[in-house]
């Protein structure tokens, strides 16, 4: 009996001890990350642990009440100001594929379930949004996203004797599988693989453009070098499911090989090792807002950058570069080629001389054709993808109709933004002559300047900083400009302010008439020597740039990529305008709206998390009618598939030069 008392009290004793005694490292799996990486002394061949990673980030627990603040801010921020609200509760298009949700129903509905951890409850919300397929949306807590996750291999897809496969790319650890097909992925048809998680991407409501989103391809970096960039089905952001993947191949002579690759796992800021110690630690500096720690960002680095294959470009010769483009010849030595990569510049006005000067260079060089190609372009300045449009098509119209949604937040924030405007008296600066003009290009850059300073106001529910397209007058007043406009989108009465577009883009096509009209000969190139060459992911101020292009002046459109006999989108995302979450409060804040005590239950509220949130706030409308407005379509739900198709073969999917041939040769 003495005895089994004494077994009582000693269980009892080791059970207080594991409650008490805090635990060492081998206990904690964040701890164990940083100890990892730190007794690796910088080797670049080094990876953390895939089941170390998911230990981190399942150490936190679930707190209700913190997962419920979430929401709230998302739901505030949604319900008041996001402009595709009711449209995204529709069916997609044909051609289009995406899950129609009511958004406000499927976030409080995440509150319900029965999580056990943080990070599960964080990627349902992360992975409820991507469905949507609208990448100017997204939300993201910003600490389980803090490694990258690579394959060290990259896959792309040809058609071979009109079959569609895929096969390898890139291989760091095996060269001798270069260019085998992968016929198999995780006992899977690949291709299949492939397509499932191409369908979890946010990229596109196109299932093509997110196909050739998940597959590597070849892009010209900051220095004009061909360099590869691995699709995100094997170089990923967030943690894999599988801590491998398994690969069935076949290459020359039909040989067969298998093998399995695990993870290798990487910080994003290799600095970040020096902020934590354990998962408490972890917690309180990436996933809580903190002010007191400023978290480095990921391009901040204490590892020597990997030097990068650089890839030949044989049918072309590069004649001029821009910070975000580059101008070719090719060796037929009719056909330009402007491959523009951004649409977001260092400078923005030298970047418009830069560009003129590019243009410049191939029309003195006798070019009669040009390939346009935007493939791989995120956006940008808006203003900017105007200029090229202007640049080539002077006398185009400022840019498309947009309207935002109107509802009982969103009109204050509008009266309230307008009542204190500065923008109301604004005098026009365009119109005042410079005192020290000594050439056409200083005038040309004056006006630039001018141009750009006044293109929008302080905020962007200011009602002066638009005009009605419908009048072509600015508006007066919040409520000329809210007006009372409704429609039923997704079964749901929505109210919208009267289209506009900015009140003073016509500034900034004045200036581009005068350096393209004034200053400079006119291009002789007209829309039939032209064609826009895209891979579907050309979005947002790109897509603005090639629709308006395609739709306003009948320029053709190539898609490469994608499913084999499928049509492919030539534009993704073309939205409006997106907004972040701290600009958006930033504003609110600045027109007074966050002091607004009428409107306490409305005003979304800072979130407790570290997190990444961004929304579409306006929405830009297709042509359909330009004499009434009433007809128009809404831009970002209209499936509008390119002219012609092409598909990468071993050859074009490295050069792209080759590929530019091919394309010239559809303008005969």
């Amino acid at each position: 009996m003495k005895s089994t008392l004494n077994n009582f009290y000693i269980l009892i004793f080791a059970l207080i001890a594991l409650l008490v005694i805090p635990c060492d490292s081998a206990d904690d799996a964040c701890a164990r990350l940083a100890n990892d990486y730190k007794q690796s002394n910088g080797d670049p061949n080094f990876s953390l642990k895939h089941s170390d990673v998911q230990a981190c980030f399942e150490s936190f627990p679930y707190d209700k009440n913190l997962a419920k603040n979430t929401i709230e801010t998302l739901k505030r921020s949604l319900q008041g100001f996001y402009v595709f609200l009711s449209q995204a509760k529709e069916p997609p298009q044909q051609g289009f594929s995406f899950r129609a949700m009511d958004l406000i129903k499927e976030l409080d509905s995440l509150l319900s379930n029965n999580y056990k951890t943080d990070y599960q409850f964080m990627m349902d919300t992360f992975n409820l949004i991507n469905d949507l397929k609208d990448p100017h949306l997204g939300f993201m807590q910003s600490c389980y996203f803090t490694f990258s996750y690579d394959q060290q291999l990259s896959l792309y897809s040809v058609v071979n004797n009109n079959e569609q496969i895929i096969k390898i790319f890139e291989d760091k650890k095996d060269k001798n599988t270069i260019d085998c097909e992968v016929t198999h992925i995780d006992g899977k048809p690949s291709i299949e693989v492939i397509k499932e998680y191409a369908d979890t991407l946010p990229l596109s409501r196109d299932s093509g453009a997110r196909f050739n989103y998940a597959l590597s391809r070849v892009i010209f970096d900051d220095n004009g070098d061909l360099v590869e960039t691995p699709g995100s089905f094997t170089s990923r952001r967030n943690l894999p499911n599988n801590s491998s993947v398994e690969y069935s191949l076949k290459c020359a002579n039909d040989a067969s090989k298998n093998f399995t690759r695990e993870w290798k796992v990487t910080p994003k800021t290799p600095i970040m090792f020096n902020m934590f110690n354990t998962s408490k630690d972890y917690w309180d500096t990436f996933c809580l807002i903190n002010d007191n720690i400023t978290v480095p960002s990921s391009n901040a680095t204490n590892v020597k950058a990997v030097t990068q294959k650089i890839y030949n470009v044989t049918e072309a010769k590069m004649v001029y570069k821009t910070s975000i483009s580059e101008f070719f010849i090719l060796s037929d030595k009719k056909t330009g080629v402007f491959v523009l990569s951004s649409v977001s510049a260092p400078d923005f006005v030298d970047e418009l001389f830069e560009i003129q000067n590019g243009f410049n260079l191939l029309e003195n060089s006798g070019i009669k054709k040009l390939v346009l190609d935007f493939s791989d372009n995120i956006g940008g300045s808006i203003e900017l993808g105007f200029f090229i449009v202007y640049l080539l098509f002077p006398g185009s119209d400022p840019s498309f109709n947009q309207d935002m949604v109107v509802t009982e937040i969103s009109r204050e924030a509008f009266f309230q933004a307008t009542a204190q405007s500065e923008l109301k008296h604004y005098i026009d600066i365009s119109k005042i002559p410079p005192f020290n003009i000594s050439s056409n290009e200083s005038i040309a850059r004056w006006a630039a300047d001018a141009a750009y300073d006044v293109t929008s106001g302080d905020s962007d529910f200011d009602a002066f900083s638009y005009k009605n397209p419908a009048t072509h007058e600015h508006f007066h007043n919040a409520k000329e400009f809210i007006g009372n406009n409704a429609n039923i989108r997704g079964g749901t009465p929505t109210k919208y302010t009267t289209k506009f577009v900015n009140r003073y883009s016509e500034r900034l096509g004045t200036f581009i008439e005068l350096v393209s009209g004034n200053f400079f000969n006119k291009y002789e190139w007209k829309n039939k020597d032209m064609i826009i060459l895209t891979n579907g992911l050309c979005g947002s101020a790109c897509a603005s740039i090639s629709q308006r292009m395609a739709i306003k002046h009948n320029v053709s459109t190539v898609a490469i990529g994608g499913y084999k006999d499928t049509q492919l989108s030539y534009a993704s995302f073309p939205g409006g305008q997106i907004i972040k979450f701290d600009d958006f409060l930033e504003d609110l804040d600045g027109i007074g709206l966050l002091q607004n005590k009428t409107l306490v239950d409305l005003i979304p509220l800072p979130f407790e998390i570290n997190a990444k949130f961004s929304f579409t706030l306006r929405e830009a409308y297709d042509v359909v009618n330009k004499y009434d407005l009433n007809q128009e379509d809404v831009l970002e739900f209209i499936f509008k598939p390119a002219e012609y198709r092409i598909y990468y073969d071993e050859i074009t999917a490295r050069d792209p030069s080759v590929l530019w041939l091919k394309v010239a040769k559809l303008l005969n």
